[in-house]
């Protein structure tokens, strides 16, 4: 829940729950791509989406293909991942321990299963527009 709070933070800007935390040209800041004409996609603390990410297949885009280039996020070590994306409202939360049984488990990243499920989210989304303008 803290976690989920901070990060909204970031995604409005720098408020939450109408009080202010951190000045919004700061998070602009933080979260653009700093050296992108370099093809460096990372930002001051965020990662970007890769360079070019919209015309990548899902397997080599990141995360996938669906987020916006205003998104930015952060993956650990241990396979956790959290991404933001002011442009679609969008903010994904995925914690996990990939290291649990031991250091060798690489099976988030073998079956692509942290922006299999971010994509979803953005499936849903543009479902949800299609359904709205075909009952018009």
């Amino acid at each position: 829940n803290d976690l989920a709070k901070l990060m909204q933070a970031y995604l409005n800007y720098g408020t939450y729950g109408g009080t202010r935390y951190f000045d919004s040209t700061s998070v602009v800041k933080f979260t653009q791509c700093i050296n992108c004409e370099t093809g460096n996609r990372r930002g001051i603390i965020f990662d970007k989406p890769l360079i070019n990410n919209k015309s990548l297949s899902f397997v080599n885009a990141y995360p996938t293909p669906e987020v916006s280039e205003k998104s930015f996020g952060h993956s650990g070590y241990t396979g956790t991942f959290v991404w933001m994306d002011p442009e679609n409202g969008l903010l994904y939360i995925f914690l996990s321990n990939r290291v649990y049984p031991t250091r060798d488990n690489n099976k988030l990243t073998r079956y692509n299963i942290r922006p299999s499920i971010h994509r979803v989210f953005y499936q849903k989304e543009s479902l949800i527009s299609e359904i709205q303008t075909n009952s018009d």
